[in-house]
């Protein structure tokens, strides 16, 4: 692939961008006790960001499982009004969950549970309030099909070997990157990125050149979350 490097047109001190330690969405971790990890981590952005927040989970198995294991109640401990994208729903169906998260962001704010590679996550854009924050869970690789599979085949034999790499990688990452863009739309918007999987640390050079260019590696402890949150929201440039 082809690039052009040029300069972000979005100021430095308006992106905050973390990966985060101590999760890892691969299938065999995907136990309670992991979902219940990731519901806290996201509990301290919610509780540290005004109004609106996206969150947008690699496939809907991530985004059910996290209802099961208690997303719907923490939000609402933290006074955010929760929206769930639902794969069934109609476009007007869709579109009337968008303009009511979107009308919570001049009030208590809202957070719009959704998944990578969905219309809400590449088709729509949330300036200034309408999402000052998103988090990223798991890597969105598409699930394994033979079709997929052929994908692979092919590219290894064009592309000497590289066949996971062309099929798999790089479509994961060009949707998580869609993902992360979704709050800063304009150059005076603020906005702040949290993958949510270690995985990430080792696909740096597929982030975003603009994000990339902006992350910290968030341990593994908690209120770390929310200490580097208060300090830039409460930042006065």
């Amino acid at each position: 692939f082809l690039s052009i490097n040029s300069p972000s047109p979005f100021k430095k001190n308006n992106i905050l961008a973390l990966i985060t330690e101590g999760i890892n969405t691969k299938n065999e971790n995907r136990i309670p006790e992991m979902y219940i990890k990731i519901i806290a981590k996201i509990k301290e952005v919610l509780e540290n960001t005004p109004a609106n927040i996206g969150i947008f989970c690699a496939s809907y198995k991530i985004l059910n499982d996290l209802r099961m294991n208690g997303i719907v109640a923490m939000a609402k401990q933290t006074g955010k009004r929760l929206f769930i994208e639902n794969s069934k729903n109609s476009a007007s169906d869709n579109a009337h969950i968008l303009s009511q998260f979107k009308i919570a962001s001049k009030h208590n704010g809202g957070v719009l549970l959704g998944v990578c590679g969905g219309r809400n996550s590449e088709g729509e854009d949330y300036p200034g309030d309408l999402m000052n924050a998103v988090i990223i869970i798991g890597i969105p690789y598409q699930h394994p099909t033979s079709r997929n599979q052929a994908k692979i085949n092919y590219y290894n034999k064009a592309f000497n070997g590289q066949g996971w790499v062309f099929a798999y990688l790089y479509p994961a990452m060009q949707r998580a990157n869609q993902a992360s863009g979704r709050p800063i739309r304009k150059e005076s918007d603020r906005g702040a990125i949290v993958f949510m999987d270690s995985r990430y640390k080792d696909k740096m050079g597929w982030i975003s050149e603009w994000v990339r260019d902006e992350v910290k590696i968030c341990p593994d402890r908690k209120n770390v979350i929310s200490t580097v949150f208060k300090r830039f929201w409460n930042r006065k440039d």
